[in-house]
């Protein structure tokens, strides 16, 4: 029987002298990697004193969500919205763009989609 591998890691990387989030996601995301990774990243934001948060957000791996996941990123983007200055988005296919733009409609900040990772790093510096 075969395993699945599905879920999101965060990281942190540097370029230049600009710090940045990233966020890798794989698989068919559950509620139950929400409710693993929302106190992760919400601990990982609680230290920043001011919310101008760059994030690379790279979703190429992605290959769906559960309905229940898709309502825990939804408030996910509300409660956290405002923290993010910019968030690059990396992804393939119209489907991947098109849930970006509808991403964007939750954050204060701007949001954009790339299918290439060096443009979307280039943007964010």
């Amino acid at each position: 029987m075969e395993k699945l591998t599905h879920g999101l890691s965060i990281g942190i990387e540097r370029n230049d002298n600009r710090l940045f989030l990233v966020l890798n996601v794989s698989g068919r995301l559950s509620h139950s990697d929400y409710q693993t990774m929302t106190p992760m990243l919400e601990s990982a934001l609680e230290g920043v004193e001011q919310a101008e948060i760059l994030a690379l957000v790279d979703i190429r791996q992605l290959e769906g969500m559960s309905l229940h996941a898709a309502w825990d990123d939804l408030k996910l983007g509300i409660k956290h919205g405002r923290e993010f200055k910019k968030i690059a988005i990396v992804g393939k296919g119209e489907f991947q763009h098109w849930m970006t733009r509808v991403g964007n409609w939750f954050t204060s900040g701007e949001c954009k989609f790339f299918d290439d990772k060096q443009k979307a790093v280039s943007w964010l510096a």
